[in-house]
């Protein structure tokens, strides 16, 4: 007896990439938001590990005829990335596939391409919604802390201390404390603050903080001085990130490869299907494996929720 069943590659080989298709438009639809602030990398390993070592202190004055100095760099932090699995389908009778004419299994591999780019999305931003309090790092504090350890000795903090809206004065502190970042022998990093990072709530107001050429609180006649640092860049862009749960919590992010923010794809996105002979139903399944995570607080500023 001739059974379709028996024969997916002669009934499927046109369905299933179609399906495919369709998936994979909807996933790439949007650009993604979250590699705008993690450093991208693959894995070819089913975990990745970081260690941290620091530099050295400053140089000190040697007389004519003494030695020099030398100076041992010291073990910091540790950090070990293991990749998730995550995985999500959907199943169709072959007669709904007959009848329909891909009607339904469109709606299903649209909706399968969505879920798996809101499942990166949301994985990465929750390092930054958690990121003042369970969000503990290789250092034992959270990402955003006033008093980060330094394995030289004394803290660094990345976060203000106090709560607020970003307004003019707020931003100007957390500039300058950025601007007096120390590594962990003491010495200035110097690391130039890129953009802000504002969950929608926040859109507008940093627009007009940022966009503007004047100063925006004052009806005085006064330059917005974020556009015109001196030995650094102008600090006037901004990112809204719709992932950030918090509506009153924002951020300031240097340059990404200036951070320790890290996504590993150990297994992009993508799709594997087969039939279910019992009941003649075609399985569309979407996996993937990543790990997302920091294993530094250097690059990066919180302002919590006011």
């Amino acid at each position: 007896m001739f059974i379709r069943t028996l024969f997916p590659d002669l009934y499927l080989q046109s369905m299933l990439p179609a399906i495919d298709e369709v998936v994979m438009t909807k996933y790439s639809r949007y650009p993604d938001e979250f590699s705008e602030v993690f450093r991208m990398e693959s894995s070819s390993r089913s975990i990745e590990q970081t260690t941290e070592v620091s530099g050295f202190g400053q140089f000190s004055v040697v007389a004519e005829g003494d030695t020099t100095r030398y100076d041992e760099a010291l073990p910091a932090f540790n950090k070990s990335y293991v990749h998730a699995q995550y995985g999500l389908g959907f199943k169709v009778t072959r007669v709904a596939m007959d009848d329909d004419k891909f009607g339904v299994t469109r709606k299903l591999a649209t909706e399968l391409g969505r879920s798996a780019k809101e499942t990166v999305e949301v994985a990465a931003a929750n390092v930054f919604n958690t990121g003042f309090t369970s969000a503990t790092g290789p250092d034992g504090v959270a990402l955003f802390s006033t008093a980060h350890p330094l394995v030289g000795g004394g803290t660094q903090t990345n976060k203000l201390s106090y709560a607020t809206d970003p307004d003019v004065t707020s931003i100007q502190l957390a500039l300058t404390d950025i601007r007096n970042t120390v590594d962990h022998r003491g010495k200035k990093l110097r690391i130039p603050p890129k953009k802000m990072i504002v969950p929608p709530a926040l859109e507008f107001v940093t627009a007009e903080l940022l966009g503007g050429n004047d100063r925006p609180d004052t009806a005085n006649r006064a330059i917005n001085a974020f556009k015109r640092r001196s030995g650094m860049p102008s600090f006037d862009s901004w990112m809204v990130w719709d992932y950030l749960t918090d509506p009153n919590a924002w951020f300031i992010q240097c340059e990404k490869e200036d951070t320790e923010l890290r996504f590993y794809w150990r297994e992009q996105f993508n799709t594997v299907h087969d039939i279910d002979f019992d009941s003649r139903s075609v399985k569309t399944a979407g996996w993937m494996r990543f790990s997302v995570g920091f294993n530094g607080f250097y690059g990066v500023y919180g302002i919590p929720s006011s």
